[in-house]
């Protein structure tokens, strides 16, 4: 961005805070849009009247939280991204690290949004979105009578997005792809056999959305999901009482 006027001196609170502060204003107001770039630190930091090190902390912060990228090469810089989950995963996975939140929070909160996802996509889906659904089930259907079950996590969640983006709702989808990222780090750390009960449910789930039924379909994947909880957590649970293979000394 070339506008001075979008980047003016701060003087109050920290400055990397208000620097941040200042250009997700701009954000909101339209001023800045994605793939806008940020000017450098050096020129930041004239422009808003605060050192290098505040600039320098300003633009990791909003890398962090997913505003901002960094991209390398002569036309590198800090650009604004286009969207996506990044960030909101980044977050919840630092929350759960934290111990601020718990797998059962993530997992509860997961089964309630894709839930509504599927309460939201009964009625707005297109005819080429379910048959998109379809494909997905058939391709894991195949892998398991072929003794090929995929255990790629990130294949395994494909499913819940394909189903936010029936929503038509990018609120929606980025939830659902930020709490199923979070997820998916979770069962990689368990390692879990692949179970083909789980396309006869998502087999099920699909069904019911096509005869646009909500109800029942979001209350079929929820009880899926609540299985799926109580299974995560009975192996988190083994995993803290497992005897320490050190010798005491």
């Amino acid at each position: 961005m070339t506008n001075e006027s979008l980047f003016q001196p701060v003087r109050t609170r920290r400055g990397f805070e208000a620097v941040c502060d200042r250009i997700r204003e701009q954000l909101m107001s339209g001023e800045l849009k994605p793939g806008d770039q940020l000017p450098g630190e050096r020129e930041l930091a004239e422009r808003f009247g605060i050192g290098r090190a505040a600039a320098r902390d300003a633009l990791r912060s909003l890398e962090v939280s997913g505003v901002v990228e960094a991209r390398k090469g002569i036309q590198g810089g800090f650009f604004i991204k286009s969207g996506g989950s990044g960030g909101l995963a980044q977050t919840v996975q630092d929350m759960v690290s934290l111990a601020q939140a718990s797998l059962e929070n993530v997992m509860e909160a997961r089964t309630e949004i894709i839930c509504v996802a599927i309460r939201l996509a009964c009625p707005r889906a297109t005819d080429e979105e379910f048959d998109a659904i379809q494909r997905d089930i058939d391709l894991h259907a195949d892998l398991f009578r072929l003794g090929r079950a995929s255990r790629n996590t990130q294949s395994v969640i494909e499913f819940y997005r394909l189903i936010a983006q029936a929503t038509h709702n990018p609120l929606v989808l980025m939830m659902v792809d930020a709490l199923s990222e979070v997820y998916r780090g979770m069962l990689a750390t368990v390692d879990p056999r692949p179970n083909k009960d789980i396309m006869v449910v998502r087999q099920r789930v699909l069904d019911l959305m096509r005869k646009r039924n909500a109800q029942a379909a979001s209350d079929a994947m929820a009880e899926h999901l609540r299985r799926v909880t109580e299974y995560l957590v009975s192996e988190r649970d083994k995993k803290h009482k497992r005897p320490s293979t050190r010798s005491a000394k």
